[in-house]
């Protein structure tokens, strides 16, 4: 069987690396590479992919917005976080947004050849030396999160960067009475009444990975 995989990543060394890596976990497989969310997004939405690397500190990425997006948009597609950070929590919030894995990017080549075929073998993969509970309940937003579609979040994503409705109908080519709908259905859905309770959600979900830049 042939897969297809997919790297978004705007590290051209890191890629190369992965690159190298999955041809030697994967005996038959096509790779396909972005360097940002948007073209991601595109890549996505063009072509089938059997299993998704995502590097949430692109330049243009909302960070486990976006994976929650993705998710939400391709729930039989694997999504794989890769990142320099090693912090149990950071590790922990991929996970319960759905992530299929979880790779430090400083991981030696034979623990991430590893963490590929684990992942491919239908496993959720978290790093060696991390004894996560993931059988614990998820914490409310992640849950609250969930509730809302694609079309919902997307609105959820656009508000977390300031933008008015006029601009966010723009930008998602949709209108302002579907944009004010898709707000009143998150008020509701988060239990919360006013925008700055919204945005301030939205702000915080997206940054809850530092930059390492």
């Amino acid at each position: 069987m042939s897969y297809k995989v997919l790297i978004a990543d705007d590290h051209p060394l890191f890629r190369d690396a992965l690159r190298s890596i999955l041809r030697m976990a994967i005996k038959d497989c096509k790779i396909e590479e972005a360097n940002d969310y948007k073209e991601t997004a595109k890549m996505l939405e063009k072509e089938h992919f059997n299993i998704v690397f995502l590097d949430l500190n692109m330049p243009d990425s909302n960070s486990l917005s976006d994976l929650a997006l993705l998710k939400k948009m391709y729930p039989q597609i694997p999504m794989v976080v890769v990142s320099a950070h090693n912090e149990e929590s950071i590790i922990r919030s991929c996970i319960t947004h759905n992530a299929s894995g979880y790779i430090i990017k400083s991981s030696s080549p034979n623990d991430i050849k590893k963490a590929i075929q684990q992942i491919m073998a239908g496993n959720t993969y978290v790093p060696k030396g991390y004894m996560l509970d993931l059988n614990d309940d998820e914490p409310s937003f992640t849950k609250k999160l969930e509730q809302l579609t694609p079309s919902q979040l997307k609105v959820f994503i656009e508000m977390g960067k300031g933008k008015l409705n006029k601009q966010i109908a723009y930008d998602l080519n949709i209108s302002e009475a579907t944009v004010k709908a898709h707000i009143t259905a998150i008020f509701k859905k988060f239990g919360i009444n006013n925008r700055t309770q919204a945005v301030l959600l939205a702000q915080e979900n997206s940054t809850n990975i530092p930059d390492f830049d």
